[in-house]
């Protein structure tokens, strides 16, 4: 938690690490608080670890862009995060047009590299003038996306949020479906006027319309359902995010027919966490930092093997299992991967030759030995797939 005589923190994101260096002696001589962040994700792992007050945000990280593109992005990921949240962009090439259009997007203001020291200071002190104090440190409800997959659910899920439309986001537990529903309700037209509604204890629906958030939609009475189906048919209806473990087809027979048909318009599906590999070592980072800087211990080496045994990983409860698994390394010092569940072994996999292995045949069993497919989730091109393949007996 913010003390209220804490300096107030900043968090600049630029991939720039002389830039880095230089806006941390500028800041620091004026009694302000630094982190860095050269990319979205460690951006969005470090407003979720700390206590930020003002953002500065470069608009490109990676080699050669200049579109501003992805900066444009992690400034939506960040205000869906901290909505109220003063966001600077801090712009060389990409220029006045996309700042602003950065601006419009939802930042306070930006500023055009090189920047004029006492400038940008006195911008930072009038953007902090405002800042409420003693508040605590976010939780770390950030959406980490790495994997393509993931991406593809996250973009269709943007697309959608402004719109009226009904959603039902479906996926194991643990997978991050409630998560994406308040992605969608945060960018509504209506942002705030969300009310959840917990579907196994809910005997009336709300009298008020807005942003309904509907968990385990499925445990709605019968009587529910029917109320909740007419509600839909209004003329003016609530805008309704159902959440539910169970898949498509499932889910159709446990809802009444009336009410699958409008929620049923759109149906979003989170894969479960070890389809997703890629996922799984952008969180690996993302609750290392967030742990280690919780409990004040070093965050836990992550080698090569210790990499390929988390994606081999069976994880029961998908997100949350791998974020207890990281949380226990972070305070214990070692890594206990639970690799063993997928093929029922006591011991699990002693050697980096057994894990590679296991991770290379569960790969071409999840894609029924489509090697082009198998060889992408591993992140290796077709021909070092066949060789290990053939040193594998595969």
């Amino acid at each position: 938690m913010s003390q209220p005589d804490a300096k107030p923190l900043l968090l600049f994101v630029d991939d720039d690490p002389d830039i880095q260096s230089a806006a941390r002696l500028l800041f620091r001589h004026r009694r302000l608080e630094i982190v860095c962040a050269n990319d979205a994700q460690s951006a969005l792992t470090q407003l979720a670890t700390h206590a930020v007050d003002l953002v500065l945000l470069d608009l490109n990280y990676s080699r050669g862009a200049t579109s501003g593109a992805e900066g444009l992005t992690l400034l939506k990921d960040m205000l869906v995060l901290r909505p109220e949240l003063p966001v600077v962009v801090v712009t060389g090439h990409s220029g006045v047009t996309i700042a602003v259009e950065a601006m419009r997007a939802g930042a306070r203001d930006f500023v055009m590299k090189p920047w004029h020291n006492d400038r940008l200071a006195t911008l930072i002190e009038k953007l902090l003038a405002g800042r409420t104090t003693g508040r605590e440190t976010p939780a770390e409800p950030a959406m980490i996306v790495a994997s393509a997959a993931l991406g593809r659910i996250v973009a269709e899920a943007d697309r959608l949020a402004p719109t009226r439309a009904p959603i039902v986001i479906c996926g194991p537990p643990g997978s991050g479906k409630t998560l994406l529903a308040r992605r969608i309700l945060a960018l509504s037209r209506d942002a705030g006027s969300e009310t959840l509604i917990r579907a196994e204890e809910c005997d009336a629906l709300p009298e008020e319309h807005g942003n309904w958030l509907i968990r385990d939609v499925e445990t709605l009475t019968p009587t529910i359902q029917r109320r909740l189906a007419d509600s839909l048919e209004r003329v003016n209806p609530p805008r309704v995010i159902a959440v539910s473990s169970l898949d498509r087809n499932v889910l159709e027979a446990r809802l009444d027919p009336r009410l699958m048909l409008h929620l049923g318009m759109v149906v979003l599906t989170i894969p479960s966490l070890d389809r997703r590999p890629d996922d799984i070592v952008a969180f690996v980072t993302h609750f290392s930092h967030y742990f280690a800087t919780r409990h004040g211990l070093p965050e836990p080496d992550v080698d090569d093997v210790c990499v390929v045994s988390l994606k081999a990983a069976v994880w029961p409860q998908n997100v949350r299992s791998l974020r207890a698994t990281v949380e226990r390394a972070v305070l214990t010092g070692t890594w206990h991967v639970p690799s063993c569940e997928r093929h029922g072994s006591a011991d699990g996999p002693a050697t980096l030759h057994d894990t590679e292995r296991m991770l290379v045949e569960t790969a071409l069993r999840r894609h029924g030995f489509n090697v082009t497919q198998a060889a992408r989730e591993l992140g290796l091109t077709r021909p070092a797939l066949y060789r290990r393949m053939a040193r594998y007996g595969l």
